[in-house]
């Protein structure tokens, strides 16, 4: 048995307010149909009712009725017979009444006949016996004419009866019907919300809703919702990612700079000149730190609001900005104007890690060339470089973190290779592509393609 707690929650689902409000609209469009059909069910016998008091009428008028025996003829061939329903008073101009055939004794209690409101010229009987009543003057006399309207009044009858009944199944098979309908309107509902519960329940879930086929706007919640959910898992990822990360490659860095300041700590009084060398490696290892933390923030931070900025210019100034401090001669081929969507921080990012990773494998007296073109939709940038160049096997490894290429692996190049990892997320961020060549006669080029601004 339900609580009070579930009735409440039930009456206030979808499936029950749905329910209710087609019930009821059913219920008033059925009651508005069935008043309609006898309304006009009324109607109709009432003119029909009318139009035979009418023609009894214009068969007086033209029929010869100036004496009592006239009279008696005419009232002997139209109203008599136990079918016939006219009931017919006459009154000549000698105060002589002529009834027609049982006339006399309905119109003996003609006094106590009640009238209806709305059609004047139906009377009932104390039985409940309904009348269409006229009066007409022909010549001197005046005529009375009840209509019997007993069959017709059985007739409404039989209609409101079936109309009751029909009304009544209609509104039985329609409740079923609304209610399945409501109940399979509101399923997907209950079962997003069955899966947003579980989904809340499990903390390293990574399913998604059902994305049902109808109706449209649950289709379009769900899928929504699945994309709030791809992003909010990608974001969990990424700061575990983050987590792991700083863990790994902090550790070695820390341990070794607590060893430094062991070795100070012990051996600085009677041994000072390894104070000097300490003090070193702590400074340039403590450098190396911080700019892994900050290139690992911005792998945990990608999210950003795209705008419409200039590459051309992102690209001339980030490298007149490295320019002085780079000793290999740069060349720079930037066709102006070319507009791509995206975060100007992160393109901006993007080229200086490329620009710095060229210098770094390039020698003093070589050249790093810059190019920015378009074609066919995209924004093609190449970033070009004389060095040491990167094996075929290896072109992919040195997208991932902490790679490093063999020839690099010395202490003379400083990196912590999250450089180009940082360059392929953001490239593919802004649906992008990345791929590194062999340049000629030596080096390495790495080509990326970004979408044009339509």
């Amino acid at each position: 048995m339900k609580t009070a707690k579930q009735r409440d929650s039930w009456r206030n689902s979808t499936q029950y307010r749905l329910s209710i409000r087609f019930i009821l609209i059913l219920a008033c469009s059925m009651l508005v149909l069935s008043l309609s059909i006898i309304a006009i069910t009324i109607v109709e016998l009432y003119d029909s009712t009318k139009e035979q008091s009418d023609l009894l009428v214009e068969t007086m008028e033209k029929a010869e009725t100036t004496s009592q025996e006239e009279w008696l003829d005419f009232l002997e061939t139209y109203t008599s017979g136990e079918s016939s329903p006219y009931y017919v008073r006459t009154v000549l101009d000698s105060g002589e009444i002529i009834y027609s055939h049982r006339a006399k004794e309905l119109f003996g209690g003609f006094s106590d006949f009640r009238q209806l409101l709305v059609f004047t010229n139906i009377l009932w009987t104390e039985d409940f016996e309904p009348y269409f009543y006229t009066r007409v003057n022909k010549g001197e006399a005046q005529v009375a004419i009840l209509v019997e309207m007993g069959e017709k009044l059985e007739l409404v009858e039989g209609i409101v009866s079936l109309t009751v009944v029909l009304t009544v199944i209609i509104m039985i098979v329609g409740s079923a019907v609304i209610y399945r309908f409501a109940r399979n309107f509101s399923k997907p509902l209950v079962q997003m919300n069955q899966e947003i519960s579980s989904l809340g329940l499990e903390e390293n879930q990574t399913g998604q809703l059902t994305v049902p086929d109808n109706p449209q706007e649950v289709r379009t919640v769900s899928e929504s919702f699945n994309q709030l959910l791809e992003k909010q898992q990608q974001s969990l990822e990424r700061e575990k990612r983050f987590v792991a990360d700083a863990s790994h490659e902090l550790r070695t860095p820390l341990t070794a700079i607590r060893g430094h300041v062991n070795l100070i700590n012990r051996r600085g009084k009677q041994h000072p000149e390894v104070i000097p060398k300490s003090i070193a490696f702590i400074d340039r290892e403590s450098k190396r730190m911080e700019t892994m933390v900050e290139q690992l923030l911005t792998l945990g931070r990608l999210e950003g609001e795209r705008t419409e900025i200039d590459l051309s210019q992102v690209i001339i100034q980030t490298a007149e900005e490295l320019q002085v401090m780079m000793p290999q001669r740069l060349v720079m081929e930037v066709e102006e104007g070319i507009l791509v969507l995206g975060n100007q921080e992160h393109f901006h990012q993007i080229i200086r890690n490329l620009i710095e990773n060229a210098v770094k494998y390039t020698e003093e007296d070589g050249t790093i060339t810059l190019c920015l073109t378009k074609k066919r939709g995209y924004a093609v940038a190449e970033i070009a470089d004389t060095g040491i160049g990167i094996s075929d096997d290896e072109k992919q490894q040195v997208f991932e973190r902490f790679y490093r290429a063999d020839q690099s692996r010395s202490s003379k190049i400083a990196g912590s290779g999250i450089g180009l990892s940082i360059v392929r997320t953001l490239t593919l961020l802004y649906d992008g592509t990345i791929r590194i060549e062999d340049n000629e006669p030596k080096g390495s080029r790495f080509i990326l393609n970004f979408p044009l601004v339509k």
